[in-house]
């Protein structure tokens, strides 16, 4: 069946549109072998229009082109590259004859944008107020006194309590929604005719999500035309008024989010809605790889095997055999009444209030709740990196969290983590068979042919070429750097693996993969897992049981259906309240 071609708008231009943009093309120069020059184009001629009061996004994975094309719109596309179009349009002026001056003019003033990564964008050695301030110094008369009024005026109206005291705070006093909060303060301040949004509420908790969201409709619903550039699909159903879907520098549909989404036309755009995890029972797979059934008679394969080709080392003597550890339902981990308290510049901060849980085996846990809830403090008292205040956790039924690491050490391997940002938990000196190699022998010298065997054996479980072996990390996708980590986990042969927002940051069908890759690994291994999230739709697709934390308290918890369709609690009312649209 050959797929629509939907590349022209199927909207109509309106007579004056904020945004026009018409057979654009963005090319960078690309070398491919010794010698050879040519050009690739990453935006390969797309149309649209945002018209005033209206939400375009465009959604599509990392390397589409979409991020590409909203930095073209303000002359930000890099210096190498070659942009240009049969119009392109901000406010009726031609960008692509503006001058530098008048495209810094353009930026700030005519438009404003808003990146993803507030802590990135923003100067960590100045208040927040003063990047507000320079704005409003750059693009108004204003002067100093007024300057200062309007900033506080600003961060109040995004929604920042105590604004006076946030403008004069640095970016690293402020949480991660309070800095994107400031981010938006900035982008509005010069009262720009269009708002280009790339990524706003990438790994931002749901509560704060969705506040960042109504900001973004209070603009559009005022008059300004609003851009938004996203990869989560639920995200961009709950304020676009159109989307245009893209993938490999080229738009391949375009509707209303009912269209697109309800009833997608192209394969990739089905691809994309198809992958989303809300709204998918537990253990249905969403990328399309069916994971390999388990069969109950025979079990997981036996760790005792997968050691095989290395032999035991004297730890490994002394730790218990994935046969020592039971079968389904029983309790590898529990957590019982653990309290954890940090003081800060003379204020304390509880992290840990009577936190109590079980891990089971081949079941998950979701831990949901916003950011400062405690939920990282919790993953690391359960992995033996601080110990507990008061409560006590135990470990195959052995005390765990009170004894001195020296005791520890010989079933610390019972024990994995797999964390949010794999780039920066590998070093960026080793290759990724040295990554796993170390993680695979401790550190010891041993024989190297039968740790590259292994190596290879890691590689292939999460789907990855062993070939890759020779790469360096920063040299892989997201998606392939969080199966490294995944194998990195794995290589220890652990019984529980804690998952510390282990897709937050990746594309929706690169989640997806992500996502089925850890759910055949439990059914094959018999794992038990404490899934960390922000994402409600993950944590319902991956959870058999949800707990809710709040200020350091589980102040909810049960079979994950019931926490989300009957929530007794404020806060996890709150918390499914806030989850943007499902696909359900």
């Amino acid at each position: 069946m050959t797929e629509p071609e939907l590349t022209e708008p199927t909207a109509p231009v309106p007579a004056d549109p904020v945004l026009n943009v018409r057979d654009l093309v963005v090319a960078f120069p690309d070398r491919r072998g010794a010698g050879r020059r040519g050009e690739r184009r990453v935006v390969d001629g797309i149309s649209f229009h945002v018209a005033a009061g209206e939400c375009v996004a465009i959604v599509g994975e990392s390397g589409s082109g979409k991020s590409v094309t909203a930095r073209s719109i303000v002359g930000l596309a890099g210096e190498s590259a070659r942009v240009s179009a049969a119009e392109l349009t901000v406010a009726g002026q031609d960008v692509l004859t503006l001058s530098g001056r008048a495209l810094r003019r353009l930026r700030g003033g005519t438009v404003g944008l808003i990146a993803q990564d507030a802590l990135v964008s923003l100067d960590p050695l100045r208040p927040v107020g003063r990047e507000i301030g320079d704005t409003l110094a750059l693009h108004t008369n204003l002067g100093a006194a007024a300057r200062h009024a309007r900033t506080v005026e600003l961060l109040d109206r995004v929604g920042l309590p105590d604004a006076a005291l946030r403008a004069r705070q640095r970016p690293g006093q402020l949480s991660g929604g309070q800095r994107q909060r400031a981010l938006i303060a900035s982008g509005i301040a010069g009262e720009p005719e269009l708002v280009i949004a790339d990524e706003p509420t990438t790994a931002l908790d749901q509560p704060v999500q969705a506040g960042v969201l109504r900001l973004l409709g209070q603009l559009r619903d005022d008059g300004t035309a609003v851009l938004l550039i996203s990869h989560d699909l639920s995200v961009v159903r709950g304020i676009a008024d159109r989307v245009l879907v893209m993938t490999d520098g080229v738009v391949v549909e375009e509707g209303t989010p009912a269209e697109v989404f309800e009833r997608p036309r192209h394969a990739y755009t089905r691809k994309l809605v198809a992958a989303v995890p809300a709204g998918h029972p537990r253990g249905t797979p969403l990328s399309g790889d069916v994971p390999a059934a388990v069969d109950p008679a025979v079990g997981p394969t036996a760790g005792a095997e997968r050691r095989g080709g290395r032999g035991m080392t004297a730890d490994e003597a002394t730790r218990p055999t994935f046969d020592d550890v039971g079968t389904q339902g029983d309790v590898l981990l529990e957590a019982a009444g653990l309290a954890r308290t940090f003081h800060v510049g003379g204020r304390e901060i509880v992290a840990a209030d009577d936190v109590s849980f079980t891990l089971r085996a081949g079941r998950t846990l979701g831990l949901i709740g916003e950011s400062g809830s405690g939920k990282s403090t919790t993953a690391r008292l359960l992995l033996g990196l601080e110990r507990p205040d008061a409560g006590e956790v135990t470990l195959l039924g052995q005390p765990w969290s009170q004894l001195p690491e020296a005791r520890r050490r010989p079933r610390r391997s019972l024990v994995s983590a797999v964390f949010q940002d794999a780039l920066s938990s590998f070093d960026p000196r080793w290759s990724v068979g040295a990554v796993l190699a170390d993680a695979l022998t401790h550190g010891r010298t041993v024989r190297p042919a039968p740790v590259r065997a292994q190596i290879a054996e890691l590689l292939d479980t999460v789907g990855l070429d062993p070939a890759l072996a020779t790469r360096r990390p920063l040299h892989l996708s997201g998606g392939q750097r969080q199966r490294v980590s995944v194998a990195r986990a794995l290589a220890a042969d652990p019984r529980v693996l804690i998952l510390d927002e282990p897709v937050s940051a990746l594309d929706v069908s690169v989640q997806a993969q992500v996502l089925d890759l850890l759910d055949r690994l439990q059914r094959e291994r018999n794992l038990a897992y404490l899934l960390i999230t922000h994402d409600l739709g993950v944590a319902l697709h991956m959870s058999d049981d949800l707990a809710v934390l709040q200020e350091g308290r589980i102040v909810a918890s049960g079979p994950a259906a019931t926490v989300f369709d009957d929530p007794q609690h404020p806060y996890a009312r709150l918390l499914r309240d806030a989850a943007p649209a499902t696909f359900r």
